[in-house]
């Protein structure tokens, strides 16, 4: 029997929580042409009235011109121009036009304040002879100087050319639109952040569905290896000898992936089977996320018991396994050559007896492994000839270091000393890459498999709450090389100082002492 289709779907909360998380994301994608639509709707086409006292203009074809732009309010546009030459002052100009003048067809000056332009009115002028231009605005749609003298330099070139109804019709345009640039810029800005907010919120809501199904599948297919080998894992995991230390401190890992496979056990169960929107949800993916990464790491640790049973046991998989173990040396043997060239580069240390020995150490392992197979030597004094190893390489590098910044004579010398000491403090353990190249041979491994206790093993929690006295923990000496570049290259800051002159005008409005107007004029 079909199940219902809201069960289909994921159920009523998944499909409920989904729906309105997309209705907020759809109204954030809206705010955008929503706003951008009402702003349409708002827009006005302004009156024009022109007094061409210049006799300069197409005065009909201007006015039909001005007319076609769109406002975001209610505007009249006043054009102007004065004749003659001896037109020292626009500004006071234009005032005293609009005082004396009858013919207008809008009073230019406020009837409530005479010391300002009247609401909703933008005055464009120029005096042709003169090479005056400037434009003037009431104060509910004033623009800043900076604009007003935008808005001039838009029509200069027409006016030099004596484009004179080009020049004035490119003020109008740019007036319209600097007069949109205050709060409904703003508005559309704002619903422009929102629109991008809600589209990113969309595509992490599509992104978190898609990683949601892909850290489940990823989480169950770990989860299948671990069920599937979980009887052979336990059976391998009789063979260790609980005696023997490396042994035993992978016999307390496994005591650790017993208790937590059937904690993810019980996690799956209560995951259940996600469906349609629940992929979309919070919990699926908390869930899901935990469920990858903690059966991941039950799938490596099943390694790591078949590498400890093959190894200790020399079954017919024992040479993989130590290839796996020696891993971690050889990449150390490797970073330990690296950190030769960096000293070398310096100078002031010969870095040939540090070079040889890293030879000697790398036949040694060679030797190791020919005397495992010879059964001359037991794994068991394998694993700990590799912890005296480990051991001795750091202590090879930290000396290097240590004696290369005693080699450095410069003027920056302490200063890069402290540097070293400060930054192993704060360092970061890094994990090993899992890559190693020895005299020309190059290799790879698990860092995660290995017997011996890494950074990157699995379980190791169990292995500091059992009682197993000291257990070696071996560490990539990467840090220390990076640790030691940093210092070596340190030169400490050296302060400076700058400063800038500069200089700037603008242009504003000046005439009688009583008017404040909002409006300023420049030559062209």
């Amino acid at each position: 029997m079909d199940q219902p289709l809201i069960v289909r779907l994921g159920g009523i909360r998944a499909v409920s929580a989904l729906a309105v998380e997309l209705l907020i994301i759809l109204g954030f994608i809206l705010m955008l042409p929503v706003t951008l639509i009402v702003e349409a709707m708002i827009a006005a086409h302004p009156t024009v009235e022109i007094h061409d006292e210049a006799h300069v203009l197409q005065v009909d074809s201007l006015s039909q011109s001005i007319e076609r732009l769109t406002f975001s309010k209610d505007v009249h546009v006043a054009v102007l121009t004065l004749p003659g030459k001896d037109v020292k002052n626009l500004n006071d100009e234009v005032l005293e036009y609009a005082r004396a003048s009858n013919s207008t067809d809008v009073p230019w000056i406020s009837p409530k304040n005479p010391r300002y332009w009247a609401n909703g009115l933008v005055i464009l002028a120029v005096a042709p002879q003169a090479r005056f231009v400037g434009c003037y605005f009431g104060e509910d749609v004033k623009v800043s100087l900076q604009e007003q003298a935008e808005i001039q330099n838009v029509a200069k070139n027409a006016l030099r050319s004596q484009d004179w109804d080009k020049g004035i019709t490119l003020m109008a345009q740019e007036s319209a639109q600097r007069l949109g640039s205050g709060r409904q810029i703003g508005y559309a800005m704002g619903a422009a952040v929102m629109s991008v907010l809600g589209l990113v919120w969309l595509a992490f809501l599509l992104h978190r569905g898609r990683r949601n199904r892909k850290l489940d599948a990823r989480a169950r297919r770990s989860y299948s290896e671990v069920t599937h080998d979980y009887d052979a894992t336990e059976l391998m995991a009789r063979t260790l000898p609980p005696e023997e230390p490396h042994s035993a401190q992978v016999l307390a890992r496994y005591n650790w992936f017993l208790r937590e496979y059937e904690k993810v056990t019980r996690d799956f169960a209560e995951l259940g089977e996600p469906r349609g929107a629940q992929w979309y949800s919070d919990r699926v993916g908390r869930l899901t996320a935990k469920l990858a990464r903690r059966s991941a790491v039950l799938d490596t640790l099943d390694d790591v018991i078949a590498n400890a049973s093959a190894l200790l046991t020399m079954s017919s998989r024992w040479e993989e396994a130590w290839r796996t173990e020696t891993g971690p040396v050889r990449e150390d043997l490797a970073s330990l050559l690296t950190l030769t060239d960096r000293v070398a580069e310096a100078g002031a240390l010969d870095v040939t007896p540090v070079r040889a020995w890293v030879r000697e150490q790398s036949r040694w392992l060679a030797q190791i492994t020919i005397d495992l197979r010879e059964r001359t030597m037991s794994p068991s004094q394998a694993l700990r000839e590799l912890d005296r190893m480990s051991d001795r390489i750091r202590a090879t590098a930290e000396r290097l270091v240590k004696d290369a910044l005693d080699a450095d004579t410069s003027r920056y010398a302490e200063a890069r000393r402290r540097r070293y000491q400060d930054r192993r403090s704060f360092v970061r353990q890094r994990p090993y890459n899992g890559n190693w190249s020895l005299a020309g041979i190059q290799g790879s491994y698990d860092p995660c498999s290995t017997i011996r206790l890494n950074p990157s093993s699995p379980g190791q929690q169990a292995v500091d709450s059992a009682s197993l006295g000291s257990v070696f923990n071996t560490a990539p000496l990467s840090d220390l090389i990076v640790g030691y570049s940093n210092a070596a290259d340190y030169t400490p800051a050296s302060s400076s100082g700058s400063s800038f002159d500069g200089s700037g005008s603008s242009s504003s409005f000046s005439s009688g002492s009583s008017f404040s107007g909002s409006g300023s004029s420049s030559s062209f």
